[in-house]
């Protein structure tokens, strides 16, 4: 029997193939193969070593008899055969070539090829040059004189506002647009935004102003036609799609072949109307079913027949559809007509059905009557960087609000039935950051001094000390290779400490203050310079290759004597300062990798205690492996450690016991994910191994490598001790 994935697989390829062919919708288009007779054009059109073109008939086969597919044939499927179906198509030179055999009349039609590419100079990249984690925010197209158009979920990344009148600039922020950004262009234009026109309370769409746009960047026509009516239509999306680095690497660098942030064509074609929570309420949504990817939020859904847009890109749900805004509807908004869209006549503006939401903008409450409908639920803001999810075909991740899908072609189903859209937040966190006390020396009954570095200069010191305290924990951070070079942190497992209020919640979701499909979204520390934390961004543009990896594990601090404590604790390891490169697999135990956070567990349990105090960090060796990655400011090559390690301190029977272990990982098959060996060591070897951070004379009395608490230990997490030689390795670390 199938699981419910790969049921979602077959359905989703079902629909696809079996659906209305371009040939009945336009005329000259090949029809749809059955999978077993395509299976090998699929797999001659792939990038897959001949070696592995035989998983591409195997899965097939398997989808067909409804059985279980194996992990590559999952992959061949999610990466090749489905998006076979829906290429991304690039665009060099402002024009295209199409030699995909479901879609080559865009290219040979002369109708088709000659509206797309006269289409393609008013699609752009929203520019956000001095955002601090976002270097852009999704696509836009020319509706109007020094108009634009794209999702009012992009929109508020840089502004703030709901309505047409009071809409501002966030506090040093700006946009622009850049119609360039093509495969191997290195022409970079940026035309600044110069207002926030609209942002629309009902759609997620917005309307901004730009200064001086050449000729060739002219208003596209948007369609009035009724949405009912599109069904079935082959459409090119236009958009500028981006890589996600919390999806599978190995599927997105197969369908777009390793290249994001580029102006991309997406064929696909329209799909009924269906509901979809849009900024605190259902909207009738128009949906399609190209391969897109978070940066085409903003994209214009674009009929290469008629040489209209047809709909307003904004959203999607893996294996399953995307979701747009009909411009048929905008154009019954009196207000989106006046604002000068260039809509094709027939536009009846007027008063729509969603005149309530207008009403309860800023510009509207005060000319309204006292008594009038309750306000509608407030939409969250999108934080910066949301625009990042990404679709194989189709987006994985909805950027608006918490609330469920339905379709208007199934029966009603209770709230809590329902999958809820996700949205990446930053963990509620103490926002005074006086108040940090950091590691505490004396939080077991024996007084534990926390590492020190070697060297002051090396590390990042605030008002002269080179620990920086948060809640439960403290860390030193090294200036040249942005991360920590070290953690000391305070761990206390007793169940008044994990739940003081009974009545309270302790998850992980409810601490962060997330709603139940939500991300954490890492975050800077004010107190530091950025030019000493390695952002976000880092990780965004790396394809895949790192995970942003705690080294303070969250629920080792997620705990106090009120639930606000434990909240500002959970929230304080999401500070990047609190995070580390770590191959794919180091951080993800569900992916067959041990989570090495279990060792404190044995710990415990062998001590009969239920506080540690726990070092940590990496291992930061002068060899380590260069990755040239992305910042704020551009390329940058930072070195990647390849060990880590974890001290384990507890007081048992009124000694003080430590117990050190290293983990390895193998960085030659970046971006893929990391083989790992996790060993135990004696700290005089760790002392050795790590020479930049100082350890008390104490922890190594401690010991317990060599003693019977030390081989219980290995014994039950099953791994090796192994010795190190102190001159063979000091040669090797960086200062």
């Amino acid at each position: 029997m199938a699981s419910s994935h790969t049921e979602k697989l077959k359905n989703f390829l079902t629909r696809i193939q079996s659906g209305p062919s371009a040939n009945e919708a336009v005329g000259g288009f090949e029809s749809a193969l059955s999978p077993l007779e395509d299976a090998e054009a699929i797999a001659a059109r792939s990038a897959l070593p001949d070696s592995r073109r035989g998983l591409v008939k195997s899965a097939l086969e398997k989808l067909g008899t409804n059985q279980e597919l194996s992990r590559e044939e999952g992959f061949v499927t999610e990466a090749i055969i489905i998006p076979d179906k829906r290429p991304a198509i690039d665009i060099v030179g402002g024009d295209f070539q199409v030699d995909h055999p479901l879609w080559t009349q865009f290219s040979s039609d002369p109708l088709l090829h000659g509206n797309i590419k006269k289409a393609l100079p008013s699609v752009g990249r929203i520019e956000l040059s001095n955002h601090p984690t976002s270097p852009y925010g999704g696509t836009g197209f020319v509706v109007g004189k020094d108009l634009l158009m794209t999702n009012r979920h992009v929109a508020e990344i840089f502004s703030v506002g709901l309505g047409y009148n009071q809409i501002k600039f966030k506090n040093g922020l700006s946009a622009g647009i850049d119609f360039e950004r093509e495969r191997s262009s290195e022409i970079y234009t940026i035309i600044a935004v110069r207002k926030v026109v609209m942002i629309h309370p009902y759609w997620d769409m917005a309307l901004l102003q730009v200064d001086g746009l050449a000729a060739e960047h002219a208003p596209l026509l948007l369609s009035v036609q009724d949405p009912d009516e599109l069904i079935n239509t082959p459409i090119a999306v236009i958009g500028y799609p981006a890589f996600d680095a919390r999806n599978d690497a190995r599927v997105q660098n197969e369908v777009f072949r390793g290249l994001y942030n580029i102006k991309r064509l997406q064929p696909g074609l329209i799909m009924p109307r269906t509901l979809i929570a849009s900024f605190g309420k259902m909207v009738s949504a128009l949906c399609h079913d190209s391969s897109t990817l978070g940066g085409n939020s903003g994209s214009e859904v674009y009929d290469p027949k008629s040489g209209k847009v047809l709909a307003l890109h904004f959203a999607g749900v893996y294996l399953d559809r995307n979701y747009c805004v009909p411009t048929g509807e905008l154009a019954r908004d009196g207000r989106v007509v006046d604002a000068g869209v260039n809509f094709e006549p027939g536009a009846s503006g007027g008063t729509p059905t969603w005149q309530a939401w207008w009403r309860n903008t800023d510009e509207e409450r005060a000319i309204q009557e006292p008594t009038r409908p309750p306000s509608p639920p407030a939409a969250s803001s999108l934080a910066p960087g949301q625009g990042m999810s990404w679709t194989v075909p189709i987006e994985i991740l909805i950027r608006i609000g918490e609330q469920p899908l339905v379709s208007l072609a199934s029966p009603p189903t209770p709230p809590e039935a329902l999958p809820a859209t996700e949205a990446m937040v930053s963990p509620n966190h103490d926002p005074n950051y006086s108040t940090r006390r950091g590691y505490n020396t004396k939080f077991l009954p024996i007084a534990v001094p926390a590492p020190e570095p070697r060297n002051l200069d090396m590390v990042v010191c605030l008002g002269g000390r080179p620990l920086i305290p948060y809640h439960h924990f403290s860390l030193a951070l090294h200036k040249a290779r942005r991360i920590a070079l070290f953690t000391a942190s305070n761990l206390d497992a007793a169940a008044a400490a994990r739940t003081p209020e009974a009545e309270r919640t302790y998850d992980r979701k409810t601490l962060g203050g997330l709603g139940k499909a939500d991300m954490e979204k890492w975050f800077p520390d004010p107190r530091i310079d950025p030019a000493f934390q390695l952002p976000d961004r880092f990780y965004n543009k790396d394809k895949g290759a790192f995970d942003k990896g705690h080294i303070v594990r969250r629920d080792d601090v997620a705990w106090g004597k009120s639930f606000e404590e434990a909240q500002f604790a959970n929230g304080d390891t999401f500070h990047i300062t609190n995070c580390s490169p770590q191959v794919s697999g180091f951080n993800q135990s569900a992916q067959g990798v041990d989570n090495w956070g279990d060792l404190e567990n044995y710990v415990m349990k062998q001590a009969a205690a239920d506080k540690l105090s726990i070092f940590a960090g990496p291992v930061l060796a002068k060899d380590d492996p260069i990755f040239v990655g992305v910042d704020d400011l551009g390329p940058v090559r930072l070195q990647i450690p390849r060990q880590y390690w974890k001290i384990i301190l507890v007081a048992d029977g009124g000694m003080l016991k430590s117990f050190a272990f290293v983990l390895r990982q193998d960085l030659s098959d970046t971006p893929l994910d990391a083989t790992w060996q996790k060993y135990m060591i004696s700290i005089a070897d760790l002392a050795a191994l790590n020479p930049l951070v100082k350890l008390d004379k104490s922890i190594e009395q401690a010991d317990q490598s060599g003693r019977d608490s030390g081989v219980t230990i290995r014994e039950l997490v099953a791994i090796e001790l192994i010795a190190k030689k102190a001159s063979s390795r000091k040669a090797a670390i960086t200062q």
